[in-house]
């Protein structure tokens, strides 16, 4: 195809001024979706197109250089408070949004617990056009009072989102025995979906604490104050993908961890990228344990939290 200047210039206007798709610039000018990717990229290599970042966000606080360097993270950031939790919790789901936009790629794995984080965080995910892609949830359900922050809904969104497809694990996030357990993993749909799991190169997760006060797993109504207690005295200091980990980030090896269905631990610390986004003091120890045990590779946070982890450091 003869590609002339006028028309490189007005690709590059269509989709970064007019931010029309590059399925929707496909279509206009009734060529393939990878040939406009082609000539984006032959655009920033011409100078058609020029992007500069001006730095100036919170990925480069000093708050976050030092979490980043003290346990060898691979991008920290800590978004100013705002007056009240809720505004900044969006704030920093919002820059969770931009970071994760930018590492989408065509056959991406993407891999997603639960939670008011993730859940604020996709609404203000942008649509994206990869190919190919995929989106596992990491856990079972939560049932129906927490419909809107369970993991079921959040990656049927973030699928649509992204154009991609969504594998479910069709059961609750905790049975009663180990032999329903089981059973469970014996059938077809989740045998599909753990096998999912094993092969995903990023996973976005939630960190919550586990005093009963403040735990995301009371607030749904999936576990009771007294259940919640129990395990707390057990050591347990925070939770992900419905696991319960210690002070030293650890996983426990405790009843109610062993009867959960969704991903296995050891499959979860080889997924390459683990995003953690919390927020809140009540959740510093839950995320200073989950930076002790390497939980997460990447970790967004508020700052009144973060210099909390950091004097407790020193």
């Amino acid at each position: 195809m003869n590609k002339s200047f006028d028309f490189l210039v007005s690709v590059a206007r269509n989709y970064y001024i007019d931010s029309m798709s590059q399925s929707e610039i496909a279509n206009l000018y009734k060529i393939s979706r990878p040939t406009i990717a082609n000539i984006l990229k032959e655009c920033r290599e011409k100078g058609i197109v020029e992007i500069r970042i001006n730095d100036t966000s919170p990925f480069s606080s000093p708050a976050g250089e030092q979490l980043k360097s003290l346990y060898g993270l691979k991008t920290v950031c800590v978004v100013p408070n705002e007056t009240d939790y809720p505004l900044t919790l969006y704030q920093t789901c919002l820059q969770a949004a931009g970071f994760i936009s930018s590492l989408l790629t065509d056959r991406i794995r993407i891999g997603i617990s639960w939670g008011t984080a993730l859940y604020h965080m996709i609404r203000q995910l942008p649509k994206s056009d990869i190919i190919d892609s995929e989106v596992i949830q990491l856990m079972g359900g939560l049932g129906a009072s927490a419909l809107s922050y369970d993991g079921s809904e959040l990656a049927r969104i973030l699928a649509e989102k992204i154009n991609g497809r969504c594998f479910l694990f069709l059961s609750p996030l905790l049975v009663k025995s180990m032999e329903l357990k089981r059973l469970l993993l014996s059938e077809p749909g989740i045998c599909e979906t753990i096998d999912k799991t094993k092969a995903l190169d990023l996973a976005l997760v939630g960190l919550s604490s586990d005093q009963p006060e403040d735990s995301a797993l009371v607030r749904a109504g999936f576990l009771s104050p007294a259940e919640a207690l129990k395990i707390y005295d057990a050591g347990s200091c925070g939770h992900l993908c419905g696991y319960h980990y210690d002070s030293k980030g650890k996983f426990m090896d405790i009843p109610i961890n062993r009867r959960v269905v969704g991903i296995e631990t050891e499959t979860f610390l080889q997924i390459p990228r683990r995003i953690g986004i919390a927020c809140g003091r009540q959740k510093f120890k839950a995320i200073l344990a989950a930076l002790r045990g390497s939980l997460v590779t990447d970790l967004f946070t508020d700052e009144t939290t973060a210099l909390q982890i950091l004097s407790f450091c020193e």
